[in-house]
């Protein structure tokens, strides 16, 4: 059976440390130590975090919980939970990479990013509440390469 850690927090930006410390946390207990793993990890849930907070929670607080596990087939999953306003960032369209910094539309990097260096990005709206699940493949080879180190 796949054990999960659960982070629950205020949707306040001054949360976004105690997140990524979770994130931290738990891919160091199933000894994940690769840090381009745990950067695309941490900067994936940072950008969905911080989403939340600035957009689907206007005005107003809300909660968001963070549920992460290393699943059987080897990766590491993470669920990214709120009840604030709709936002499927899978749906969003990729900014032009190729215009220049002043040609490009504010904001979508962070997504773009996001779909980039995770393997699997979901989202599920369902009962109120959005539901985005992020997944990163760990090599076993990997995973003991640098725990042996």
């Amino acid at each position: 059976m796949e054990e999960e850690f659960e982070l629950t927090v205020e949707s306040k930006l001054q949360n976004l440390q105690k997140i990524s410390q979770f994130i931290d946390d738990t891919m160091k207990h199933y000894d994940i130590l690769d840090v381009r793993d745990i950067y695309a990890v941490k900067l994936s849930i940072d950008e969905a975090a911080t989403n939340i907070i600035e957009h689907a929670y206007p005005n107003k607080g809300g909660t968001i919980v963070i549920r992460a596990k290393l699943s059987d087939d080897g990766k590491f999953v993470v669920d990214v939970i709120d009840w604030g306003e709709p936002f499927d960032p899978t749906a969003t369209e990729d900014p032009n990479t190729e215009l220049g910094l002043n040609e490009r539309k504010e904001g979508g990097l962070g997504i773009f990013f996001m779909k980039k260096f995770m393997d699997e990005v979901k989202y599920v709206r369902r009962d109120n509440m959005n539901l985005l699940t992020v997944a990163k493949n760990i090599k076993k080879e990997d995973k003991e390469q640098k725990a042996w180190r």
